[in-house]
């Protein structure tokens, strides 16, 4: 698949002109109940991230919110949802990145995620590890690349979905370390971590927070992280960087809530400042940095210029990987 210019062309001019195109505030907000999809299946990341915003949102905007769980197609599915809504700010979705690296392998969307979607706020994020199971001999970066080179066929790793963030992780490291990898997408983070716990599939490229408990009790094993840094949570377990991939970028998962395109910039803005609230309440950061999330917040213009930006990247990482949907 080749990037087209006019895809990059387009990602610029909106990043300039989202908030122009939004509609004129209109009727008071909330009028009635909330609508939080998740795109994924319920007990992953995304899940346990629209939950915990959700239970204090509801009070917050005096009206209750439903969360609905609604997974298939990358993400795809639940997302239209939002896309196709009455844009006043009443239903919401929780996202990943790898919303904004469809468009660069999939020419059928049925939106367009920089018209079709309003951004409201960055919740944060989760570092990703290489993570495998007891029967893969492996238990750091050296060991894991040799044996992947002595396997017939090549090792199979699943991730949440393709296009996922862990997913390019593996693409960039089955170039980067000249591996032959096979991906194995899932419909999630929750059934790709129970597959791998059962030893269905040998390696994941998982969040983190989907997999420590099953590495502190030793039923799975961390290789490295493919993010820029170190976590705390696994303080001895390095970067891809530090254990020697040095032709690669890092890899990071970031996690975000969008309402529909055109929602009324007042609307958006109080969206943004009682989520905003909510993950600076001490008693919600706890709850939050105990499943390893690191917590972010910002603007609704800070959060379309990741979009716009993590876009553009990603898509040359599809182009360069040769990424399709399987």
């Amino acid at each position: 698949m080749l990037l087209k210019a006019a895809f990059v062309s387009v990602v610029i001019a909106l990043s300039a002109g989202s908030a122009a195109a939004q509609a004129p505030a209109s009727a008071p907000f909330p009028n009635k109940q909330l609508r939080f999809v998740v795109p994924f299946p319920p007990g992953g990341t995304l899940d346990v991230l629209a939950r915990t915003v959700a239970t204090e949102l509801g009070p917050a905007l005096g009206q209750s919110v439903v969360v609905e769980n609604r997974p298939g197609a990358s993400g795809v599915l639940g997302a239209d949802v939002i896309a196709k809504a009455p844009p006043d700010g009443h239903t919401l979705v929780i996202i990943s990145n790898t919303l904004v690296t469809l468009p660069a392998m999939m020419n059928n969307l049925p939106f367009d995620i920089f018209k079709d979607f309003a951004p409201v706020i960055l919740l944060g994020g989760t570092p990703t590890v290489i993570t495998v199971h007891p029967s893969f001999a492996a238990r750091d970066l050296k060991q894991f690349i040799a044996l992947a080179k002595e396997t017939k066929g090549g090792v199979s790793y699943n991730s949440p979905g393709i296009a996922s963030p862990p997913h390019l992780a593996g693409e960039l490291l089955a170039r980067a370390a000249n591996i032959p990898l096979v991906h194995v997408p899932y419909r999630g983070t929750q059934p790709a971590v129970t597959d791998l716990v059962g030893g269905q599939v040998p390696v994941m490229m998982a969040p983190l927070n989907a997999v420590l408990q099953f590495i502190n009790d030793k039923q799975l094993f961390p290789i490295a992280l493919t993010d820029a840094a170190r976590t705390k949570y696994l303080a001895n377990v390095p970067t891809l960087h530090e254990a020697g991939i040095t032709n690669m970028p890092a890899v990071t998962s970031w996690f975000a809530i969008l309402t529909t395109g055109g929602t009324p910039p007042d609307v958006v803005k109080r969206l943004n400042t009682e989520i905003a609230k909510i993950l600076r309440d001490p008693a919600v950061q706890e709850r939050l940095v105990s499943q390893t999330f690191e917590i972010n917040g910002g603007s609704s213009e800070e959060l379309a210029k990741l979009m716009h930006d993590d876009a553009v990247i990603n898509a040359k990482i599809v182009t360069e990987a040769k990424i399709t949907p399987q």
